[in-house]
Protein backbone atom coordinates (compact mmCIF):
# COMPACT_ATOMS: atom_id res chain seq x y z
CA UNK A 1 0.00 0.00 0.00
CA UNK A 2 1.57 3.25 -0.82
CA UNK A 3 1.75 6.52 1.11
CA UNK A 4 -1.43 8.25 0.25
CA UNK A 5 -3.86 5.66 -1.54
CA UNK A 6 -6.76 7.02 -1.44
CA UNK A 7 -6.18 10.43 -1.04
CA UNK A 8 -7.24 13.50 -3.70
CA UNK A 9 -4.82 16.01 -4.09
CA UNK A 10 -4.86 19.33 -6.54
CA UNK A 11 -1.82 20.81 -7.05
CA UNK A 12 -1.73 24.36 -8.77
CA UNK A 13 0.50 25.46 -11.22
CA UNK A 14 1.18 21.87 -11.71
CA UNK A 15 1.73 22.38 -15.50
CA UNK A 16 5.91 22.88 -14.92
CA UNK A 17 8.87 23.61 -12.55
CA UNK A 18 7.96 22.44 -8.99
CA UNK A 19 4.47 22.15 -9.29
CA UNK A 20 4.93 19.27 -11.93
CA UNK A 21 7.31 17.67 -9.72
CA UNK A 22 5.37 17.52 -6.78
CA UNK A 23 2.14 16.50 -8.76
CA UNK A 24 4.72 13.31 -10.19
CA UNK A 25 5.87 12.43 -6.32
CA UNK A 26 2.12 12.68 -5.06
CA UNK A 27 0.91 10.61 -7.84
CA UNK A 28 3.39 8.10 -7.44
CA UNK A 29 2.34 7.97 -3.60
CA UNK A 30 -0.80 6.81 -4.66
CA UNK A 31 -2.97 10.18 -4.63
CA UNK A 32 -5.66 11.13 -7.47
CA UNK A 33 -4.47 14.19 -8.79
CA UNK A 34 -6.37 17.31 -10.04
CA UNK A 35 -3.24 19.51 -11.97
CA UNK A 36 -4.10 22.71 -12.57
CA UNK A 37 -2.09 25.17 -14.31
CA UNK A 38 -2.66 28.46 -16.33
CA UNK A 39 -0.02 28.14 -18.35
CA UNK A 40 1.08 31.39 -18.32
CA UNK A 41 4.50 33.44 -18.44
CA UNK A 42 6.41 34.12 -15.62
CA UNK A 43 5.11 37.78 -15.52
CA UNK A 44 1.67 36.26 -15.72
CA UNK A 45 0.84 36.97 -19.46
CA UNK A 46 -1.05 34.32 -21.53
CA UNK A 47 -2.36 30.64 -21.04
CA UNK A 48 -1.67 27.76 -22.66
CA UNK A 49 -4.03 24.27 -21.68
CA UNK A 50 -0.38 22.40 -22.90
CA UNK A 51 0.99 22.65 -19.70
CA UNK A 52 -1.33 20.81 -17.23
CA UNK A 53 -2.84 18.24 -20.20
CA UNK A 54 0.72 16.83 -20.42
CA UNK A 55 0.97 16.74 -17.03
CA UNK A 56 -2.14 15.05 -16.61
CA UNK A 57 -1.12 12.45 -19.67
CA UNK A 58 2.42 11.73 -17.68
CA UNK A 59 0.52 10.73 -14.79
CA UNK A 60 -1.89 8.51 -16.27
CA UNK A 61 0.43 7.05 -18.59
CA UNK A 62 2.42 5.92 -15.39
CA UNK A 63 -0.89 4.20 -14.21
CA UNK A 64 -2.16 6.98 -11.99
CA UNK A 65 -5.15 8.83 -12.20
CA UNK A 66 -5.55 12.89 -12.74
CA UNK A 67 -7.21 15.57 -14.72
CA UNK A 68 -6.04 18.85 -15.83
CA UNK A 69 -7.53 21.77 -14.52
CA UNK A 70 -7.15 25.58 -16.76
CA UNK A 71 -8.54 27.81 -14.38
CA UNK A 72 -6.49 31.09 -13.11
CA UNK A 73 -6.30 31.21 -9.57
CA UNK A 74 -6.56 34.99 -9.56
CA UNK A 75 -10.01 34.34 -10.20
CA UNK A 76 -11.72 33.36 -6.80
CA UNK A 77 -14.60 31.72 -9.09
CA UNK A 78 -11.57 30.12 -11.20
CA UNK A 79 -10.21 29.06 -7.65
CA UNK A 80 -13.45 27.27 -6.97
CA UNK A 81 -13.51 25.21 -10.10
CA UNK A 82 -10.24 23.69 -8.85
CA UNK A 83 -11.60 22.67 -5.72
CA UNK A 84 -15.08 21.43 -7.40
CA UNK A 85 -13.64 19.48 -10.25
CA UNK A 86 -11.89 16.71 -7.46
CA UNK A 87 -14.70 16.49 -5.38
CA UNK A 88 -16.93 15.72 -8.75
CA UNK A 89 -14.31 13.71 -10.89
CA UNK A 90 -12.71 11.90 -7.57
CA UNK A 91 -15.51 12.23 -4.57
CA UNK A 92 -13.24 13.78 -2.20
CA UNK A 93 -10.58 16.33 -1.71
CA UNK A 94 -7.86 15.39 1.01
CA UNK A 95 -4.54 17.43 -0.17
CA UNK A 96 -4.20 21.07 -1.24
CA UNK A 97 -0.78 22.67 -2.72
CA UNK A 98 -0.86 26.24 -3.25
CA UNK A 99 1.73 26.45 -6.00
CA UNK A 100 1.06 28.75 -8.74
CA UNK A 101 2.95 31.79 -8.94
CA UNK A 102 4.99 34.61 -11.02
CA UNK A 103 7.32 37.24 -10.85
CA UNK A 104 7.73 41.02 -11.94
CA UNK A 105 10.92 41.98 -10.53
CA UNK A 106 11.18 45.56 -9.84
CA UNK A 107 12.07 48.54 -7.73
CA UNK A 108 9.78 49.72 -5.47
CA UNK A 109 10.07 53.08 -7.08
CA UNK A 110 9.70 51.88 -10.91
CA UNK A 111 7.79 48.79 -9.79
CA UNK A 112 3.69 49.35 -11.82
CA UNK A 113 0.28 48.98 -10.07
CA UNK A 114 -0.13 46.24 -12.26
CA UNK A 115 2.88 44.42 -11.37
CA UNK A 116 1.91 44.51 -7.45
CA UNK A 117 -1.73 43.54 -8.67
CA UNK A 118 -1.16 40.72 -10.45
CA UNK A 119 2.01 39.52 -7.75
CA UNK A 120 -0.84 39.63 -5.10
CA UNK A 121 -3.50 37.77 -7.14
CA UNK A 122 -1.55 35.08 -8.22
CA UNK A 123 0.45 34.03 -4.95
CA UNK A 124 -1.73 35.81 -2.46
CA UNK A 125 -5.57 35.90 -3.62
CA UNK A 126 -4.52 32.49 -5.21
CA UNK A 127 -3.70 30.83 -2.22
CA UNK A 128 -6.01 32.27 -0.27
CA UNK A 129 -9.53 31.44 -2.93
CA UNK A 130 -8.34 27.69 -3.66
CA UNK A 131 -8.18 27.47 0.63
CA UNK A 132 -11.55 29.09 0.94
CA UNK A 133 -13.18 26.66 -1.29
CA UNK A 134 -11.27 23.63 0.21
CA UNK A 135 -12.04 25.05 3.69
CA UNK A 136 -15.72 25.50 3.14
CA UNK A 137 -15.77 22.11 1.42
CA UNK A 138 -14.06 20.50 4.29
CA UNK A 139 -16.84 22.35 6.73
CA UNK A 140 -19.39 21.09 5.01
CA UNK A 141 -18.04 17.73 4.80
CA UNK A 142 -17.26 17.81 8.78
CA UNK A 143 -13.75 16.98 10.52
CA UNK A 144 -11.94 13.81 9.18
CA UNK A 145 -7.80 13.28 9.93
CA UNK A 146 -4.83 13.54 7.89
CA UNK A 147 -5.84 16.90 5.58
CA UNK A 148 -3.32 18.42 4.33
CA UNK A 149 -2.68 21.87 3.21
CA UNK A 150 0.58 23.13 1.84
CA UNK A 151 1.29 26.31 0.70
CA UNK A 152 4.29 27.68 -1.09
CA UNK A 153 6.31 30.77 0.76
CA UNK A 154 9.61 31.91 -0.22
CA UNK A 155 13.39 32.52 1.20
CA UNK A 156 12.91 35.93 0.01
CA UNK A 157 9.41 36.10 1.72
CA UNK A 158 10.94 35.13 4.72
CA UNK A 159 14.34 37.04 4.60
CA UNK A 160 13.32 39.55 1.87
CA UNK A 161 15.46 41.55 -0.68
CA UNK A 162 15.74 44.44 -2.88
CA UNK A 163 13.65 44.39 -6.05
CA UNK A 164 10.91 41.81 -4.53
CA UNK A 165 8.79 43.96 -2.79
CA UNK A 166 5.17 42.17 -4.25
CA UNK A 167 7.32 38.78 -4.76
CA UNK A 168 8.04 39.16 -0.82
CA UNK A 169 5.49 41.10 0.85
CA UNK A 170 2.86 38.28 -0.74
CA UNK A 171 5.24 34.83 0.15
CA UNK A 172 5.35 37.15 3.98
CA UNK A 173 1.67 37.06 3.45
CA UNK A 174 1.36 33.42 2.50
CA UNK A 175 3.00 32.38 5.54
CA UNK A 176 1.27 34.91 7.94
CA UNK A 177 -2.38 33.07 6.03
CA UNK A 178 -0.41 29.67 7.05
CA UNK A 179 -0.63 30.08 10.44
CA UNK A 180 -4.19 31.34 10.37
CA UNK A 181 -5.54 28.44 8.32
CA UNK A 182 -3.19 26.11 10.88
CA UNK A 183 -5.67 27.72 13.33
CA UNK A 184 -8.62 27.43 12.33
CA UNK A 185 -8.73 24.70 10.08
CA UNK A 186 -7.13 22.16 12.55
CA UNK A 187 -10.66 21.01 14.35
CA UNK A 188 -11.52 19.77 10.54
CA UNK A 189 -8.55 17.79 10.72
CA UNK A 190 -6.48 19.86 8.74
CA UNK A 191 -2.33 20.36 8.74
CA UNK A 192 -1.51 23.56 7.36
CA UNK A 193 2.03 23.77 6.64
CA UNK A 194 4.32 26.34 4.15
CA UNK A 195 7.28 25.62 2.29
CA UNK A 196 10.13 28.03 0.97
CA UNK A 197 11.90 26.11 -1.79
CA UNK A 198 15.51 26.91 -3.53
CA UNK A 199 14.22 24.93 -6.67
CA UNK A 200 15.56 25.78 -10.06
CA UNK A 201 12.57 26.97 -11.64
CA UNK A 202 11.38 29.27 -14.94
CA UNK A 203 11.51 32.50 -12.91
CA UNK A 204 14.75 31.09 -11.78
CA UNK A 205 16.26 30.57 -14.92
CA UNK A 206 14.51 33.99 -16.39
CA UNK A 207 17.20 36.15 -13.61
CA UNK A 208 21.03 35.36 -14.18
CA UNK A 209 21.19 36.83 -10.68
CA UNK A 210 19.40 34.18 -9.06
CA UNK A 211 20.70 31.76 -11.78
CA UNK A 212 23.81 31.85 -11.02
CA UNK A 213 23.55 30.86 -7.42
CA UNK A 214 21.54 27.72 -8.49
CA UNK A 215 23.62 26.65 -11.52
CA UNK A 216 23.49 22.85 -12.88
CA UNK A 217 25.82 20.55 -11.41
CA UNK A 218 26.25 17.08 -12.14
CA UNK A 219 25.62 14.10 -9.80
CA UNK A 220 23.25 15.56 -7.05
CA UNK A 221 22.05 18.50 -8.68
CA UNK A 222 21.08 20.02 -5.48
CA UNK A 223 18.42 22.76 -7.23
CA UNK A 224 16.72 20.15 -9.09
CA UNK A 225 12.51 20.55 -8.73
CA UNK A 226 12.45 17.17 -8.06
CA UNK A 227 13.94 17.29 -4.67
CA UNK A 228 11.65 19.55 -2.96
CA UNK A 229 9.03 17.41 -3.49
CA UNK A 230 9.54 14.32 -0.82
CA UNK A 231 9.00 17.14 1.93
CA UNK A 232 5.62 17.72 0.18
CA UNK A 233 4.46 14.57 0.39
CA UNK A 234 6.04 14.13 3.44
CA UNK A 235 3.65 17.43 4.73
CA UNK A 236 1.04 15.78 2.80
CA UNK A 237 0.74 12.48 4.76
CA UNK A 238 0.08 10.57 7.93
CA UNK A 239 3.64 10.62 8.82
CA UNK A 240 3.71 14.44 9.07
CA UNK A 241 2.82 15.30 12.33
CA UNK A 242 3.26 19.64 12.04
CA UNK A 243 0.84 22.07 11.15
CA UNK A 244 1.64 25.76 10.99
CA UNK A 245 5.00 25.49 10.40
CA UNK A 246 6.70 26.88 7.39
CA UNK A 247 9.57 24.77 5.72
CA UNK A 248 12.90 25.77 3.77
CA UNK A 249 13.82 23.36 1.68
CA UNK A 250 17.38 23.16 -0.99
CA UNK A 251 18.15 19.87 -2.43
CA UNK A 252 19.06 17.20 1.25
CA UNK A 253 18.72 20.43 3.62
CA UNK A 254 15.56 20.93 5.37
CA UNK A 255 15.01 24.18 7.78
CA UNK A 256 12.20 24.98 10.16
CA UNK A 257 11.71 28.56 10.80
CA UNK A 258 10.87 30.32 13.97
CA UNK A 259 7.76 32.96 13.64
CA UNK A 260 8.64 36.37 14.74
CA UNK A 261 9.32 36.92 17.73
CA UNK A 262 8.83 40.04 20.71
CA UNK A 263 13.18 39.89 21.14
CA UNK A 264 13.16 43.36 22.91
CA UNK A 265 11.04 44.99 25.74
CA UNK A 266 11.65 49.01 26.73
CA UNK A 267 8.54 50.15 29.45
CA UNK A 268 7.37 53.16 30.52
CA UNK A 269 5.53 51.24 33.54
CA UNK A 270 2.32 53.12 33.44
CA UNK A 271 3.43 56.24 32.36
CA UNK A 272 3.39 57.53 28.50
CA UNK A 273 6.53 57.70 26.33
CA UNK A 274 7.91 60.98 25.15
CA UNK A 275 9.97 61.18 21.87
CA UNK A 276 12.58 62.23 24.01
CA UNK A 277 12.40 59.87 26.58
CA UNK A 278 11.83 56.84 24.16
CA UNK A 279 15.08 57.67 22.19
CA UNK A 280 17.08 57.31 25.16
CA UNK A 281 15.67 53.93 26.13
CA UNK A 282 15.90 52.79 22.71
CA UNK A 283 19.83 54.07 22.69
CA UNK A 284 20.33 50.37 24.39
CA UNK A 285 18.68 48.36 21.67
CA UNK A 286 21.56 46.85 18.57
CA UNK A 287 19.72 48.47 15.22
CA UNK A 288 20.56 44.83 13.91
CA UNK A 289 18.55 41.79 14.79
CA UNK A 290 21.20 38.37 14.16
CA UNK A 291 19.06 35.69 12.08
CA UNK A 292 19.96 32.90 10.51
CA UNK A 293 18.75 33.18 6.83
CA UNK A 294 18.32 30.18 4.13
CA UNK A 295 19.07 31.06 0.98
CA UNK A 296 20.43 29.25 -2.50
CA UNK A 297 24.02 27.94 -0.51
CA UNK A 298 22.55 26.82 2.69
CA UNK A 299 21.96 28.37 6.01
CA UNK A 300 24.03 31.41 7.10
CA UNK A 301 24.17 33.76 10.24
CA UNK A 302 22.92 37.11 9.17
CA UNK A 303 21.49 40.57 10.73
CA UNK A 304 17.86 42.27 9.70
CA UNK A 305 18.00 44.61 8.48
CA UNK A 306 21.61 43.90 6.88
CA UNK A 307 24.81 46.06 7.12
CA UNK A 308 24.72 47.11 3.48
CA UNK A 309 21.22 49.06 4.43
CA UNK A 310 22.72 50.97 7.30
CA UNK A 311 25.88 51.30 5.52
CA UNK A 312 23.31 53.15 2.75
CA UNK A 313 21.50 55.44 5.36
CA UNK A 314 24.32 56.75 7.50
CA UNK A 315 25.79 57.76 3.83
CA UNK A 316 22.42 60.10 3.26
CA UNK A 317 24.14 63.54 4.32
CA UNK A 318 22.06 65.46 6.91
CA UNK A 319 21.62 69.31 6.23
CA UNK A 320 21.02 69.90 9.43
Amino acid sequence: MSLLDGKVAVVTGAGRGLGRAHALALAAAGARLVVNDLGGSTRGDGSDADAANAVAEEIRGRGGQAVANLASVADWHGAATIVEQAVRTFGRLDIVVNNAGINRPATIADMTETDWDIEIAVHLKGTAGVTHAAAAHWRDRGPEADRALINTSSPVGLHPMPQGAAYGAAKAGIAAFTQVAAQELAELGVRANAIAPCGRTRMVEASEFVLAQMPRRDGFDRHAPDHVSPLVVYLASPLCRFTGRVFGVEGGDVVLFAPWDAAELVSAGDAAWTPTALAAALDAVAPQVPTRAFFPGGRLSTASPPNRTLKALAAVPRDR
